[in-house]
Formats: structure tokens, sequence, C-alpha cells
């Protein structure tokens, strides 16, 4: 934010300071808000200057605040005075009055404010508008609807709350359902935001006083605070009470204005136990997109991380209340995000003078394709992603093709749950290796809370974009529970399809898929296996003091990962005994005599492997060396340099392996994997080599360095 929009700012907080009513028409209060909701929550958006729009926030969310405070205090008219309001006398009215001024006083002290300061806030104005429209002299004889005294006192009395007030009472009521939490959550900020407004405009009136905390040509927040006895004792109270409200001092990017920002780390621990998962967190999102919009969001993160915030927000909306302002805002945020990173109003942002994307913007949009479950921007972006990348990632016809209008369109569609999940890329998203402890509690409470969402109904969808190793320990946790409803939800269709719920349910042995003895699960993207159906894998456990592979995960059209079981078959290898070096010592034979490659067509890639080894304990370096692929599409090694390196030191195969197995990755391409003899030595020593092929004309070959 430069100095142009910092002012431009300012003096939308003065005006709205400026329009401060010193008394409110609550009839006009609720037009405005039926007007407000008579408007699309979505409106379609020009393409503009990532700082042409800044929202100005403090009316519309304080239309979110009264319709809290009031709740249905002035919406049903009555000409008769209630029931209940007849038994109150006017001594009632005269002690009410003078209860809600301690009250008041109470929180005009706890934010070390003079009369005239704490009658400017937006929130004690509506509150002391609630209180006059509902007890005051003549309240009754000429009020006018059907809400008990009583409760309209309640209704000012939870006006004047605190931001840290509200904590506690949410806190000390436990557990909220979605709509209160909203309720609450649009209320808390609504009071942050006049608090903000009110001491954002004292930093302004305030400016030449704090002008002081700079330091090397830069506004200090730490300078300001350590100088503020130095400051008006306006600046002094602000400082001691913004703490006590969740708020704090920042400065902006440029140094050149002190800002004021949520800072909810004392409340957000236990505030986040009793709120809705889902809509808490429009708590988060607002700490990085306040109520002015996008614009601090672009101004201090890089663009290359904002598909991370467009994915947070789009995950937040679909997930929560939709009939909330909250909702109908971060809506506005979402395709104002969206449109930046898809249409900067310089196009020159985006594209070089080769009119190559750039890679910040191509990290942002890489990024949108694999957001799990129904996502309506990867539905967008996946298209475009697969033709950028095929074109080296130039601009094309399909990013030309490219409106924001769809965006909408898949928006409304996953709403109205009419929008397909989107298919991950898991070759992708899956690391090289992982090992998971399963005595440990490590990554416990992400695993828990997936667990337990899923539990309510099976939902899938909880567990699109889970891995299949998480996938087995949420197995394995429900076991520890023994929940066998959750096991037997987990299992695939062919598993399902081979036994019945019941015998799962009744026989251990069916549901034992994973071994007492095994302490930890290993992953191994050797293993991930891509046939003309599904994506499988395997996933390790001990077995012995060996790894095996054998618990098989499938990943079904759904695009979620469901267990197979355990096949024995894939623990099964080619041991390295005296009947393999046998096969082996023919084929080497048979080829170290004319290096046919036709020779070894038929050989199986274990074989293969096995004469690769077999020629190197025999130091033949040659032979080894025919086997390579020589394929000027490949890498190459020539064959002088090749004989001078440094090659392994073999004794003896048997004494090297104990064990060679194949698995196929994909069409034309495996790896064979060697389990080694454990060196007793080498505590920390790898026992598991995986070992390379691509299928020739000639049969299985390995690649020049075929163990990377």
């Amino acid at each position: 934010m430069d100095d142009k929009q910092l002012e431009e700012r300012l003096n939308l907080l003065k005006s709205s300071y400026d329009r401060l009513p010193s008394s409110l028409d609550t009839d006009e209060i609720l037009q405005k808000i039926v007007n407000e909701n008579n408007i699309a929550p979505v409106e379609k958006k020009s393409k503009g200057s990532k700082w042409q729009r800044i929202t100005v926030w403090a009316v519309s969310i304080a239309s979110v605040f009264v319709i809290g405070i009031l709740g249905t205090t002035f919406l049903n008219d009555s000409n008769d005075v209630t029931t209940s309001d007849q038994e109150n006398s006017e001594d009632d009215i005269k002690n009410l009055e003078k209860k809600y001024k301690e009250e008041r006083l109470k929180r005009q002290q706890m934010l070390q404010m003079d009369e005239v300061e704490f009658a400017s806030i937006e929130f004690v104005q509506y509150a002391d508008s609630i209180f006059s429209a509902q007890i005051s002299p003549g309240t009754l004889e000429g009020k006018n609807d059907n809400i008990p005294i009583k409760e309209g006192y309640k209704n000012a009395l939870e006006g004047l709350k605190l931001p840290s007030e509200m904590v506690e009472d949410a806190i000390s009521k436990g557990k909220l359902n979605a709509v209160q939490s909203i309720s609450f959550i649009g209320d808390f900020i609504a009071k942050t935001e006049h608090l903000i407004n009110f001491y954002e405009y004292l930093l302004y009136e305030q400016g030449a006083a704090i002008k002081i905390a700079e330091h090397d040509g830069r506004l200090s927040e730490h300078v300001l605070i350590a100088n503020r006895y130095n400051m008006p004792e306006e600046i002094q109270n602000m400082i001691e009470v913004l703490p006590k409200q969740g708020l704090k001092l920042a400065v902006n990017k440029e140094g050149t204005a002190f800002q004021i920002v949520p800072d909810w780390a004392m409340f957000t621990r236990d505030l986040f136990t009793v709120l809705d998962e889902n809509e808490s967190r429009y708590l988060s999102l607002y700490s990085s997109i306040p109520g002015y919009g996008i614009v601090n969001l672009l101004d201090e993160q890089d663009f290359s991380v904002l598909g991370y915030y467009l994915a947070e927000i789009e995950f937040t909306l679909l997930n929560s209340t939709e009939d909330s302002v909250m909702h109908a805002r971060f809506e506005n945020y979402y395709f104002d995000l969206a449109e930046m990173i898809l249409f900067p109003s310089d196009i020159n942002e985006m594209f070089n003078e080769n009119n190559v994307l750039n890679m910040d913007t191509r990290i942002a949009w890489e990024s949108l394709v694999n957001i799990p479950g129904v996502s309506p921007i990867a539905s967008l972006m996946k298209p475009v992603v697969i033709s950028m990348n095929a074109s080296n990632w130039k601009y094309n016809e399909t990013y030309k093709l490219l409106d924001i209008e769809q965006l909408r369109d898949y928006y409304y569609m996953a709403l109205e749950d009419a929008l397909e999940t989107t298919k991950l890329d898991w070759f992708a998203l899956l690391p090289d290796g992982e090992e998971m402890s399963l005595e440990s509690n490590e990554a416990s409470n992400r695993l828990l809370d997936l667990y337990e969402r899923f539990n309510e109904n099976f939902d899938f969808s909880v567990l699109h974009g889970v891995g299949p190793m998480d996938i087995t320990l949420i197995y394995h946790y429900a076991d520890s529970e023994n929940n066998h409803e959750v096991m037997w939800e987990l299992m695939s269709s062919t598993f399902k399809s081979e036994n019945s719920k019941q015998d799962f349910i009744e026989n251990p042995t069916l549901q034992n898929i994973i071994r007492e003895s095994s302490k930890n699960l290993y992953f191994n993207k050797d293993y991930l296996i891509q046939n003309n159906k599904y994506l499988t894998t395997y996933i390790g456990q001990e077995k012995g003091d060996q790894v095996s592979y054998d618990l098989v995960l499938r990943l079904d059209s759904d695009d979620i990962w469901r267990i197979q079981g355990v096949e024995d078959s894939i623990s099964k290898g080619t041991l390295v005994d005296d009947e393999f070096v046998q096969r082996v010592h023919a084929l080497y034979k048979a080829f170290a005599k004319t290096y046919d490659q036709a020779i070894l067509k038929e050989a199986t890639p274990e074989e293969v492997v096995g004469l690769f080894y077999y020629s190197a304990q025999l130091k033949d370096y040659d032979t080894q060396y025919e086997l390579y692929i020589k394929d000027d599409t490949r890498l190459q090694i020539p064959k002088d340099e090749y004989m001078s390196g440094e090659h392994q030191n073999i004794v003896d195969i048997r004494l090297e392996f104990t064990e060679i197995k194949f698995a196929l990755l994909s069409e034309g391409y495996g790896v064979v994997t060697l389990t080694k003899h454990p060196d007793p030595r080498k505590s920390d020593d790898n026992p598991i080599i995986s070992f390379q092929l691509i299928q020739t004309e000639n049969g299985w070959r390995p690649p020049f360095m075929p163990i990377q």
C-alpha cells in the first residue's frame, strides 16, 4: 500500500467515522438490511488494477452486527404492550437504566476511553440505541413491539460486550453449531472492525505525534511502544488495550503508516474447540484477508503463494453456511483474487517477451490443479495447465479463451452439489519415500480429525486428497477403537465382493491386515503402479527383520484410496540362491560371447539385474556395459569413461543380496527391488536398492545410472 492508497483508505475511514450517528433510526436500519439482502452476493466485476477495488467494510459489517444483537427485537411490530412488560414498574425501568449505565461505564473503563471516545464506537452506539428503544422513560406507555423489556435489556448488554468478553462467553457455553458459530463470528469480527476503525482514525489524527517512532527512515511499532510514555495519553491507552482485545500494531510494507491488525493467538486455541470447524475457518482467513479486501494480501504475500489462499477461501465457502454476510464477503474476495491470479491488469506481469508464463504465476496455477475434493478453480484450471505445460508454458489459445464467468458457473454448480470431484496427479503429489510410526502420536491430531469426520456419516469426500499412508493409518486407528464399521468402509469394492460385511466384522483374520509386530509403515514411489484401470500402491510393513511391501491399496474411480488387502504374492520375490545363480551364469555364458541382445529377449527382469551384478562379481565390466540401453534419446556414457570409472566390488551376489523382485510401474517401465544382507556394522544401512528397467524390443534393459 503506497502513500496514495494509504491516503485514500484514511479518507474512507474518516468518512465512516464522521457519519457515525448520535442516534439510530431502527426502521431505517432494518430497511437497509432488507435492501442489502436483495442484492446478489456475487456481482460480475470488470478486470482492473489490483488496487482498484478497496472494500468499505464499516457499513456492511454493521448490518451483520445489528441483525445479530437485535434478533427479533424490531421484526414484529405490535401495538400491544406484552403481559410481561405490564408486570414492570417505572422503578424497574429506572433500575435497568442504572444497571445499564454501570455496565456501559465498565466497558468504557476497560477500553480506557473518555465518554466522547467511547460513545463514538459503533457497537456502543447500536447498544445505546437498542436500550433507548426498549428501556427508557415512557417505555411502558409507548413501547410498540412484543419483545419483553428484560429481553431488550439483555440485547443491549450483548451489544456492549467487547470482543474479549464475547470469547469468554462462547467458551463458557460449550460447543456451538454452524449457525451459532457464524453468528458469533459475524458479531465478533464486526466489533473488532469497529475498534480497528476507531484506533486507525486515532493514529491518523495523531500522525504528527507518532512521527518520532521512526527507525532507519521507517515507522516501527517497536519504537512506538518503547516510546509510548512520550506519546499522547490516547496512544498510551491504545497500546495497553490492543492486546487485551486481540489486536496489535503493525506497519505497512512501505513503512509509512501504522495499521491495527487482528492478533487472536490468545483467543483461538480455546475458541476453535467450541466453534464449528468449517465456520471457524473465517477467523483464520480474516487474519490474512481483513475487512478492506485482498489489498493487504496482494501487498504482503508473494504471488506464487496466492493459489494457496484462493484454495483456502474456496474450501471455506463450499463448506460453510451460505446465508451469512461473511460468506458473501469472502465470495467477493474469492472472485477478486481469482481474477488477479488469472487476469492481471497488465498481461506483461505474467508473460515475458517470449510469451512464456513467469515462474511465480506458473507455481500459483499448478497449485490450483490439485486442490482435493470438489473444486471450481481446479476444474477451471486443469485443462489450462495441461495445455500450457504442453506448449512449454507459452501463451496459447486455451488461456486466451479462459473466462472468469466459467469459474462462477463452476462455483454455483459446486454449491448445488452438481460439480464433479477433480482428479489429482498422485504421481506428483506423493513423496518418493515415507515412513510413519504405528506407535507414536505422529500426526495424530490431523488423522484423528479425519477419522472423526469420516466416522460421522462415511462421507468419502472427507478422504479426497488423503494419501494411501494416511488411509492405512486411519484404518489402524479405527482398529484400535474396535470401530469395524469404519474399517469395512475403507476396504475396496473388490474386497467387499469377495467377503461379506458380517464375515469381516466377525473374523479378526480378515481385519488384521496390519501385522501386530509392525512398528512402522513404509511408502516407496517405486511401488506406485499404473495399469490400464487402476493406480495401485503397496505399503510396506515389517515381516521379521525385513520390510515386505504386501499391503495393497487401490485408487478408485472417485479418486479415493481404498484398501485391497494383503497380497502374499507381492512379498514373494526371487531368492538369490544357488539355483538363481546357475540360471544367471547360463545367460552370462551365452551373452558374453557375442553380446547379441536377442539372447536376453526372454530373460526375466530379475535375471537381467542378476546378470548385471554377476558381471560385476566377475569384474567383467565390458559385459556389464553391454547390458545398458544404447539409445540416442537417453543418457549416454562413453565406454572408455565408463570402464575407467569406479565400480562396485562384489565378491558373491549370494552374499550381497537375499531377494530380487520386479514390479511393473507403467507400460514399458518397471523397477526391480533388491534386498541386501544387513550389515551389522552400519546401523543406518539401507537394505533396499531400487533398480530401474525399461522394456526394449530385446527385453528388459537398464538405463545408465539405474539406481538413481
